[in-house]
């Protein structure tokens, strides 16, 4: 077999990967558990890193977007960090975002270009340093203890200057990178992200905040869709909705199916259009069988089912799938009707599955 390529003038060494990289994988696995772990048991004996915790998750329930104007809050939460850690600090504000807290990301070296507008007096700022000697966080806090705002520090090192200037520090685990080199902040990124989704999960816990509020924040994605996507958003209504009269003959009820492509007919009566029954397919086959030619004598109210599931308007798609499917024999298909029984709508199941609406 030959040698693997490098390129000229490189290290031939390192294009070759051992045949036990994978080896140490479990245990580097476990550092890092390990080193997760240590977060809830330092919050648990250390009352002075879980009132930082509590200093930090009350701030943020304070710049949260439906929290009363608070003179002595803070209007936004400012996360500052480079490198990796920059990295975990977009994540951490995303999450906030996304259950409606106030957040944002500042760059220390674009603060110093115009970036230093975006804070207000009196946000608090999150400086997320491993070993708190970072020189670009280190020259924002003069700049932002001038502007009032709160500092607070996620860092390993509680005798660092970043620590040092803050009113809170929120501890990380000292422990080594889990890198063969002990250089690429593996470990440190890991727990770093895991305090920031402490503090997220534990401001969503204080301010109560409900699923339909966590929907509104995302109302295009699945969660979204089962609190706020309605039977009326997707069934076929109006000009496109199948209906026929009790007295339409059989020749007319399949002509109607086939010209819709709904699979059934709503049977409706009255000026207002009251569901009176409905014809699906099969009903339409039983009858041919039953009846065989004298089946185009029939009329609707000979063919339909009288007392057909129905859903009323306004029921959630998600719940009507649920009583499409939680059946021993599934339905494909469901009118919508008004509070008078008047048929306003046919829902099909292909309408709630191309919409990505899911039981799951």
């Amino acid at each position: 077999m030959s040698a693997p390529y490098a390129p000229s003038g490189t290290d031939s060494s390192l294009q070759a990967a051992s045949p036990d990289a994978l080896a140490s994988a479990p245990s580097r696995a476990a550092h890092m558990a390990k080193a997760v772990a240590w977060l809830g048991e330092e919050l648990g004996r250390n009352a002075g890193h879980r009132a930082a915790l509590e200093a930090l998750v009350d701030a943020c329930c304070k710049a949260s977007l439906d929290a009363p104007s608070l003179p002595e809050g803070p209007r936004q939460i400012v996360f500052v960090a480079v490198g990796k850690s920059g990295g975990v600090a977009q994540v951490a504000m995303a999450m906030l975002l996304s259950v409606g807290v106030n957040a944002r990301f500042l760059h220390p070296t674009e603060a110093f270009h115009g970036d230093f507008g975006s804070v207000m007096p009196g946000d608090a700022v999150v400086c997320i340093s491993n070993r708190g000697r970072s020189e670009e966080i280190l020259a924002t806090l003069p700049r932002l203890a001038e502007r009032g705002c709160r500092l607070f520090a996620i860092t390993a090192r509680l005798d660092s200057p970043v620590a040092r200037a803050s009113e809170h520090v929120l501890l990380l685990p000292s422990v080594e990178e889990m890198c063969p080199l002990n250089q690429a902040p593996i470990t440190s990124t890991v727990t770093t992200l895991a305090l920031c989704q402490l503090v997220v999960a534990a401001t969503m816990e204080a301010r109560a905040f409900a699923l339909e509020h966590y929907a509104r924040n995302h109302p295009g994605g699945a969660i979204g869709k089962r609190i706020f996507v309605k039977v009326d958003d997707l069934m076929a209504q109006g000009n496109k909705l199948p209906v026929v009269s009790p007295q339409a003959d059989f020749k007319e009820c399949v002509s109607r199916m086939t010209e819709f492509a709904c699979a059934a007919l709503l049977v409706v009566e009255g000026d207002k259009g009251v569901l009176a029954g409905l014809i699906s397919e099969k009903d339409l086959r039983v009858a041919m069988e039953k009846h065989g030619p004298a089946v185009f004598s029939l009329f609707a109210r000979d063919i339909m089912n009288p007392t057909p599931l129905t859903v009323p308007q306004g029921t959630l798609a998600v719940d009507a799938l649920a009583l499409m499917e939680n059946r021993p024999r599934p339905l494909n298909i469901l009118p919508v009707v008004g509070p008078a029984r008047e048929a306003l709508g046919l829902l099909r199941i292909h309408d709630l599955i191309s919409q990505g609406i899911s039981l799951s």
